[in-house]
Formats: structure tokens, sequence, C-alpha cells
């Protein structure tokens, strides 16, 4: 008896089934329809970009001595020239002490070795010394001489290097990172701090290698910045660079900022359009409406006995929405969009009321 019931169930299951499938038959796809029009479609490259600028400048220390003071911080502006920061000076006082010292010695010996060339010029004149001495007399003061000099140039050294201590904006521009705080001790040479002038700030884009012959310089570009998304920004493709990543298999684009523009920071991230290409008035579809891929491709349209009819078109320029048709539709024609990805040539189909 169980046999029976089970049976019986699954051909009502079955029936249903079918009949659905059958039901849907005669009444067909639901689908709907949109106009062939005539507009404008802007041909673009689509990437993603970062802020970037070459006006990037590290301040490094140039004497190994301790960090006494920080003078500025994150966030900060700063002009050319300004300190920024100082280090420990004592070491290096003691090397101008230690110079000064050394040259004060030198002077003292050099003008005791003159006076002593003087005598001895005067004694060899009465001939009570012999010429020999007094050549010697001369070279030892013409040595010391050099020693003077040398002792000077020393000095001068010593007190640029005082000078060291004190470090310096090269430019002017924001703080963007402090590498070392007050009382780090530094190497010659160790980063202290970071300073980006944002100014002439650019955007860098990384376009897809299969893009990029279609990048030229100077073609319009649309910016939206994921900080400010109902900002749009109008610049300019300023370099294409002539190298690809191996990795990303991308070419970097660099693009002009316009002069009024919001605050930016340093890698701030940016959806970027680049205009390739603009047609006015053409035959445009929904790009929804269209199945394949390339220049040719197909669109349905619905006959007169409700069936999906595919006809072949050749299309253009494409934008995120829609595609111009070079051949194959005319305005005024309807085609199926979007097109059911079940659907296909042939089918009936049953146009959705608007």
């Amino acid at each position: 008896m169980r046999r029976w019931i089970v049976l019986v169930v699954l051909l009502v299951v079955a029936g249903a089934v079918l009949g659905r499938v059958v039901w849907k038959n005669v009444r067909g796809t639901e689908v709907s329809l949109a106009a062939v029009t005539q507009g404008r479609v802007v041909a673009a490259v689509y990437a993603t970009g970062r802020v970037d600028t070459d006006r990037r400048a590290t301040v490094r220390a140039r004497l190994a001595s301790p960090l006494s003071e920080m003078l500025v911080g994150p966030g900060q502006s700063v002009v050319a020239g300004q300190v920024v920061a100082r280090q420990d000076v004592s070491s290096v006082a003691l090397g101008v002490a230690r110079a000064q010292g050394e040259l004060e010695s030198a002077r003292a010996a050099l003008a005791e070795a003159s006076d002593a060339a003087v005598r001895a010029e005067q004694l060899v004149r009465q001939q009570l010394l012999s010429e020999d001495a007094w050549v010697r007399a001369r070279e030892r003061s013409r040595e010391l001489g050099a020693q003077v000099a040398t002792r000077e140039s020393a000095l001068a050294l010593a007190r640029e290097q005082a000078g060291w201590a004190e470090l310096k904006a090269p430019q002017g521009g924001v703080v963007s990172n402090l590498a070392h705080r007050a009382g780090d001790a530094l190497r010659e040479g160790d980063d202290v701090l970071t300073i980006v002038d944002l100014q002439p700030a650019y955007v860098r884009v990384a376009v897809d290698e299969r893009d990029v012959g279609r990048v030229a310089v100077g073609q319009d570009v649309r910016l939206v910045f994921d900080a400010y998304p109902e900002r749009r920004l109008d610049g300019k493709v300023w370099r294409v660079l002539p190298t690809v990543d191996r990795l990303t298999k991308s070419a970097d684009v660099l693009v002009e900022l316009p002069a009024e523009r919001p605050p930016l920071q340093l890698d701030l991230t940016a959806t970027v359009n680049i205009v390739t290409g603009v047609v006015e008035d053409a035959v445009v579809v929904p790009r929804e409406a269209l199945t394949g891929a390339g220049a040719q491709r197909q669109v349905l349209l619905v006959s007169a006995r409700s069936r999906a009819e595919s006809r072949p078109v050749k299309v253009g320029v494409c934008d995120p929405k829609l595609c111009e048709v070079l051949d194959g539709l005319a305005p005024g024609e309807r085609v199926i969009s979007p097109v059911p990805a079940t659907l296909g040539a042939g089918a009936r189909v049953r146009v959705r009321s608007e």
C-alpha cells in the first residue's frame, strides 16, 4: 500500500513539473524591450590611480650624534630652509675647540719662525751667519705658513660641521612622517623625517597593457576620489610611461590635476576614466542587449509570432551603459534588454507590460 502512495506522489510531482515547463513554453519567457535610439557615446579606459608627487624630500642626519630636538610634527607645514630638528653638538663643539687650539699654536709657531728668518737675513748681511742657515730659516717659515693654512681650513670645516647639527627643510611642503624622535641616537645618513609637497601632485594610473595603446598625452580624464565621491575632477593625460610591469601587466599613466581641487593626501585612491573617443548622434543600444564579443555581436528582437529572433549587428564605441551600432539596427526598433541567460533564438517570449 505504501509503495502505491509513494508512486502516486512521484507522479503528481512529475506532472506538476512537466505542467510548469509546458505552461512556460506556451506562455513564453517574459522579457523587456529597449528602444534603439540616437545619442552620445563616450569611449574611455577605466582604471584606478593614486595621488603621487615628485617633490618628496627626506631630511637625513649629517652627523653621528643623538637627536636633541624635533621641532616639527607630522602634518605640519614647513618652508624651505626652516630648521626642523637639531642634533647634539657637544662632540662637534670639541672638534671646533681642538681645531681652534691647533690653529693658534700653528700661528704662534709661524710668528716665531718668521722672526727667526728675519734675524737670519740680518746676520747674513753682517756676514755673521751662513746663507744655508738663512735658507733653512726661510723654508721653516714657509712650512709653518702652509700648516697655518691647513689649520684654518680644518677650523672652517669644524665650524661648518657644527652647523650641520641644525637640520633644515630642503623644500617647502608638509611633514609626512617622522623616522626618529628626540633622544634617538643617529648615525650619519640616517633618515629623520620626510617632507612632501602636493601642490604639483598628479595621479599615477595603472592602465592594463591591452588598453595602453588607446591612451595618448592630452586626452581628457575624469576622476572621482574615494574620499570625495560626490565631486568629479577633470584632468589631462600628462605622461605615458614607456614600460610595462611584468607582474601586473600594466603601464603607468600620469594624469595632471586641475588647480582647483579638494585637499589631497599622498596615495589617495581615485577612479579614473580616460576619454579615448566621443561619438555624437550615434545609433545606440544598451550594452546588456548585446550578446557575443568583439565588433560583431548579436541582438534579439521579438518576431510577429512572439519568438526571439537573432540579428547580427556591428558594434563601435561603447561606454558603461550604451554601445554604438554601426550596422544592423535603425532608430525606433526595439530589442530585448537585458537578454535572459537561458533565452535563445526561436524561443517563445512574452513582453513584460510597462
